[in-house]
């Protein structure tokens, strides 16, 4: 994905080495009419870490990172190089409340109610999503159940895929643990066999890696699944947005995301089980 920014210094910060990681970016929801939230990072003195690993560590997918660094190494990044950081983001549309997922950004949204007294926030993660053939149902729906240490009973469409050479086939039962696709932490949305949870290939989150599903890093998953209560509202959508609406003349603007749409209406598949 190739990104666009302009941006003028007060919205890309530098930093001198890569910092800890910030999982769950969390900003105020803002109260101007504009749309957009964030800011636009530059980090440097990257040691012997990836660019995957710097992905990871600022909660951003494969394809933004990758996008916002032409050029740049995935594997081998420049270790005193200038890494930028898309962590400048287009809110969906409105209505911003419960979950709202964006397929053709890869990025999940989660608006919390706010408590009395309180400003009201978002939180947001970067996703893998389905690949070809395996779409996700777009559309309303809500957070079902919640299952920690989850286990997977691996619907029979997925077992029958044409496996790789040498690659042995699936069983019909995976067993929690740290083997398990879905990870330790699982969200049931209505939609049938679709789960918004972890994995234990993070990796893919920002790619087109799933069977419907949508894939957290680890960390966010926990973090989201503590946060996140039953009955909590969400809506899938597929939308090419452009750019944001800012109160602040200093703009972001970002090419129209570059994938497919869906185009598959709300409906339940009724798989047998979830479709990591």
């Amino acid at each position: 994905m190739t990104l666009r920014y302009t941006a003028t210094a007060a919205l890309v910060a530098v930093a001198a080495c890569v910092a800890p990681a910030l999982y769950g970016a969390t900003f105020a929801l803002p109260n101007d009419g504009s749309t957009g939230v964030g800011r636009v990072r530059v980090v440097t003195d990257i040691g012997r870490s990836t660019l995957l690993d710097v992905a990871r560590r600022y909660d951003v997918g494969y394809e933004e990172i990758a996008g916002a660094n032409p050029g740049v190494s995935v594997w081998l990044p420049p270790a005193n190089g200038r890494i930028v950081i898309p962590t400048r983001f287009v809110l969906p549309e409105r209505p911003w409340t419960g979950i709202v997922v964006n397929l053709r950004e890869r990025r999940l949204y989660y608006f919390p109610q706010a408590k009395k007294g309180e400003a009201p926030q978002v939180m947001t993660y970067p996703l893998g999503i389905a690949r070809e053939g395996w779409p996700t149902p777009l559309g309303r729906t809500a957070i079902v159940a919640k299952y920690r240490d989850p286990a997977w009973l691996v619907p029979k469409s997925i077992r029958d895929e044409p496996r790789e050479p040498g690659e042995p086939a699936l069983p019909a039962y995976v067993p929690p643990g740290p083997d398990n696709p879905m990870g330790l932490h699982a969200l049931k949305t209505g939609f049938g066999g679709i789960f918004i949870h972890g994995t234990n290939r993070p990796w893919g989150v920002g790619l087109r890696v799933s069977h419907g599903c949508l894939h957290l890093y680890p960390e966010d998953a926990a973090e989201l699944f503590a946060r996140v209560p039953v009955g909590t509202p969400v809506r899938i959508v597929d939308e090419p947005r452009v750019a944001a609406v800012l109160a602040d003349p200093a703009a972001i603007a970002a090419e129209p995301y570059p994938y497919a749409p869906y185009g598959v209406e709300a409906n339940d598949a009724r798989a047998p089980g979830a479709q990591p």
